[in-house]
């Protein structure tokens, strides 16, 4: 619960001022300190970003009437602008995930 917490607050911190990839640091780093195992790193890790970025993509999208979304839906084909906000999260979720199942595995590596 910790490894997600510290995940979560460090990735919405950084990412105000650095580029969106800053994810796969900051979950391979908190990981490789704090992981115990690798389903509990890649869980916490898929958790925090997935939550983070689904929270800020439904912020941006109340904060423009869902215009924005409802555009890039249309160009994509999508039937429901909704689905580009799980979409987004999914993919930062795995970004966050696979980066702190890595870590992990550079802890469980290194230690040999």
């Amino acid at each position: 619960m910790i490894l997600f917490v510290l995940i979560l607050i460090a990735s919405l911190l950084l990412q105000l001022f650095l580029p969106w990839w800053i994810i796969a640091p900051v979950a391979f780093a908190f990981t490789l300190w704090k992981g115990n195992s690798a389903r509990q790193s890649f869980l916490a890790g898929f958790a925090a970003i997935f939550i983070l970025w689904l929270g800020v993509a439904f912020i941006t999208d109340i904060q423009n009437d869902s215009i924005l979304s409802a555009k890039i839906a249309e160009m994509l084909f999508v039937k429901y602008s909704a689905l580009l906000l799980i979409v987004t999260a999914l993919i930062g979720g795995l970004v966050g995930g696979l980066s702190a199942w890595t870590g992990y595995l550079w802890k469980k590596a290194s230690a040999k």
